[in-house]
C-alpha cells in the first residue's frame, strides 16, 4: 500500500537522519488522523511498530495486516501490560511509535499529553525522538469539517511535511520537554509547506479566481448592501495596482492607509500589494492628539503618502510638518484607472486564466521575503512590518485547524491596524474561500442592523474586541451563528456575561507581533459516540491554544515564542522572542496569563 500512500500523500521528510540507525528508539508524534500510523511507517528510515488493542489484532479482516506491521497487542484497560510489552520491544532494538496525546485531536492542534511514556523510556533506557506531522488536518481521515471520513477531500493529493527532532536521552525526556520539542518541530514542518516558497501575490490571484462569483466583501449601510464578489474584488485591485505600478517597487516603498475597516481599505491593501508597494495600516482616528502620535509612529518608516477620505482631511492639517507629505482621497484611487480599464479588468478577472494574470503582472518573480505589510497597533506605538512569507503563514494558520473553517462567513469590524482585524477580517478568508461582512462606519452602533446582517448573510462567526461585544445589547441567537472570537484584554466573568447576553459561545484569542498566536473554538465531542472522549475547545480564563507553526516555551514564568526555524532571513522571527511573563500552560495545552503582563 505504500506506493498508493506516496501518490496521495506527497511527503516532505525533514531530519530523518536524527533517527538512530540501530537500537531501541521511541518515536513520539502528534496525533491528527486515522492514517497517522501509515505516514509514520512511510517516513521512518527504519520499520516502526505500533501499540494496538488486541481486539483489533484478533479481527480476521485487519488482524493479518496489523501482524504484518509488527503491531504490539495490548488489552484495553491494562496499562501495566502495555508498558511491559513496549519496553520489551524497545529492549529488543525495535523502533516503537506512540502518540502521547492518547487520542486524535479534534481541534487540529497539539493537545494535552500523557506521562506514560516517561516510565517506558526509564525502564527501556532508550532515547526519544519527537516527531511532528503537518498537513494531515486536510485529510479525510481527520476531524476537519467536524467529520471523519464522511466528506469529499479538499484536493486529490494531500501534501505533508514530517519533521524528526534530535534524540532526547531517556534521563531528560519529560512530558513538558517533549511537548516543547514537538512544538519547535511544528515550526519547521509548517515552514516547509510548498506554498510558502511561492509569492503571496500568486496565491491571491489563484484564490480569488477559484470561486470568482462567490461573495467576498459585504458591507451593510442605510441603503442596499455593497456586495463585492471575489472576481470583482480582484478586478478592482488589479486596476488600482496597474496605476501604482508605473513606479517600480523599491525597498521602503510604503503607503499609509488611514480609513475605518471595510471593503474599501481591503481593496486598497490588495491593490498596493499587487503593485509591489507596502501598505501600512493606521488605527483610524480624527483626534488631534492621537494624530500627532500616529505621525511620530510612521516618521521612521519614511512614509510620505497617506490614503484617507476627503471628509477626514480637515482634521489632518497638522499631520505633516511643513509640506513633507501627501494625502490622497480614496475616491481618486478607484477613479484613476478609468471606466475602460475597469471594464477590461472585470472581464479578465472572470475569464483570464490565473497563470496569465500572474504573467501579465509579473508576479512570479516577486521575492517571497519582501516587505509586504505594515501596521501601527495604536497611536504612538512602533510600527510592525511583515514580509510576504510571514503574512502568508499568519493567514494560513488561522484556518489550518478547527478554529476557523475554510468557507466561514465572518463578521469583523476590527481595524486593519491589528492582526485581529486584517487576518480573520480579510487575509485568511481571501486565501481560504470565506466571506467577510460588516456594517458601514456610520452604522456601527446599530444593533438592529447587526442582527439583520447576521440573518440575511448567514454569518457563522463573529470576530472582535471587547469594545465590539460591549455595543451589542440583544440576543444573537440566530441559527447560522455558532461562535464568537474575542481579542484583546477581557476578564473571564465578562466573557460569561457576554455569552449570557448574546446567547452564543465565545472564545478568547491572542495576537502578538503581527500574528494570531492562540485561538479558541467550540468544545468538541458532545455529539460523537462514546468511543470519543470530550475535548475542550475553550476555557474562559485561558487565551486558547497555540496555532500550528508556532513554538513556545516557558522559562521562570516567562513565555518565549518563535515563528520561523533557525537559518531564515528575518532574525526577529527565527529567534526566541519574549512575549509575556507570569505565563503557564495547563495539562490540556491551554495558555494562561496570571496577570496582564504583555511585553
Amino acid at each position: 500500500m505504500l506506493p498508493v500512500v506516496r501518490i496521495i500523500y506527497r511527503v516532505r521528510r525533514i531530519g530523518v537522519e536524527n533517527v538512530p540507525a540501530y537500537g531501541g528508539v521511541l518515536l513520539l508524534a502528534n496525533h491528527v488522523s486515522y492514517i497517522d500510523s501509515f505516514i509514520m511507517y512511510l517516513c521512518s528510515p527504519r520499520p516502526v511498530r505500533f501499540v494496538v488493542l488486541d481486539s483489533y489484532v484478533k479481527n480476521p479482516s485487519i488482524g493479518w495486516f496489523l501482524k504484518l506491521f509488527g503491531g504490539i497487542p495490548i488489552r484495553r484497560g491494562s496499562a501495566k501490560d502495555a508498558i511491559q510489552k513496549t519496553v520489551e520491544a524497545l529492549k529488543a532494538g525495535d523502533v516503537v511509535c506512540l502518540f502521547p496525546e492518547g487520542e486524535l485531536t479534534r481541534t487540529g492542534v497539539v493537545g494535552g499529553m500523557k506521562k506514560g511514556f516517561e516510565l517506558i523510556i526509564r525502564k527501556a533506557e532508550c532515547p526519544v525522538v519527537p516527531v511532528y506531522m503537518d498537513g494531515l488536518w486536510s485529510s479525510i481521515f481527520s476531524f476537519e469539517r467536524e467529520a471523519y471520513f464522511k466528506k469529499w477531500p479538499l484536493r486529490f493529493t494531500c501534501p505533508l511535511q514530517v519533521a524528526f527532532g534530535q534524540p532526547l536521552p531517556h534521563e531528560v525526556a519529560t512530558r513538558d520537554l517533549v511537548r516543547e520539542k514537538i512544538l519547535e518541530l511544528s515550526v519547521t514542518a509548517f515552514d516547509a509547506r510548498r506554498e510558502f516558497g511561492r509569492p503571496l501575490e500568486v496565491a491571491v490571484i489563484k484564490a480569488l479566481k477559484k470561486r470568482k462569483r462567490n461573495s467576498f466583501l459585504i458591507e451593510m449601510g442605510r441603503s442596499d448592501p455593497r456586495d463585492w464578489s471575489r472576481g470583482q474584488t480582484l478586478a478592482l485591485a488589479i486596476a488600482t495596482a496597474r496605476k501604482w505600478m508605473s513606479n517600480p517597487p523599491e525597498d521602503g516603498d510604503r503607503v499609509a492607509i488611514l480609513l475605518p475597516p471595510g471593503p474599501t481599505p481591503a481593496a486598497i491593501n490588495l491593490g498596493l500589494l499587487l503593485a509591489g508597494k507596502t501598505p501600512v495600516n493606521l488605527p483610524f482616528t480624527i483626534d488631534q492628539r492621537e494624530m500627532e502620535e500616529l505621525a511620530k509612529s510612521i516618521a521612521p518608516l519614511g512614509i510620505r503618502t497617506v490614503i484617507t477620505s476627503k471628509a477626514f482631511m480637515p482634521q489632518l492639517v497638522d499631520f505633516w510638518p511643513g509640506d513633507e507629505g501627501l494625502f490622497i482621497d480614496l475616491k481618486s484611487i478607484f477613479s484613476a484607472p478609468g471606466p475602460t480599464m475597469m471594464a477590461l479588468e472585470r472581464l479578465r478577472a472572470f475569464w483570464e486564466p490565473a497563470w496569465l494574470t500572474c504573467w501579465r503582472l509579473d508576479l512570479k518573480k516577486r521575492d517571497p521575503d519582501r516587505e509586504a505589510l505594515g501596521f501601527v497597533p495604536r497611536p504612538g506605538k512602533k510600527a510592525v512590518m511583515l514580509t510576504s512569507r510571514e503574512l502568508f503563514k499568519s493567514a494560513r494558520r488561522v484556518s489550518a485547524a478547527n478554529f476557523v473553517q475554510p468557507d466561514e462567513v465572518i463578521l469583523s469590524e476590527t481595524t486593519f491596524s491589528r492582526p485581529a482585524g486584517f487576518l480573520p477580517g480579510f487575509w485568511s478568508p481571501l486565501l481560504s474561500g470565506g466571506t467577510v461582512v460588516s456594517r458601514s462606519f456610520s452604522m456601527r452602533n446599530d444593533t438592529r442592523l447587526l442582527s439583520e446582517l447576521i440573518l440575511h448573510q448567514g454569518v457563522t462567526m463573529l470576530s472582535g474586541t471587547q469594545d465590539f461585544y460591549r455595543t451589542i445589547n440583544e440576543s444573537l441567537s440566530i441559527k447560522s451563528l455558532k461562535f464568537g472570537l474575542v481579542f484583546g484584554e477581557i476578564e473571564p466573568f465578562e466573557i460569561e456575561d457576554y455569552e449570557e447576553k448574546l446567547d452564543i459561545p465565545l472564545g478568547r484569542c491572542w495576537d502578538f507581533k503581527g500574528r494570531i498566536v492562540t485561538m479558541s473554538c467550540l468544545d468538541q465531542g458532545q455529539e460523537l459516540s462514546a468511543s470519543h472522549k470530550f475535548q475542550r475547545g475553550r476555557v474562559a480564563k485561558a487565551r486558547g491554544r497555540l496555532l500550528p507553526g508556532i513554538a513556545a516555551k516557558i522559562e521562570n514564568g516567562v513565555l518565549f515564542l518563535r515563528f520561523r526555524p533557525d537559518g531564515e532571513k528575518n532574525p526577529d522571527a527565527t529567534q526566541w522572542i519574549e512575549a509575556a511573563y507570569a505565563a503557564e500552560f495547563d495539562e490540556d495545552s491551554f495558555l494562561y496569563f496570571k496577570e496582564t503582563a504583555l511585553s
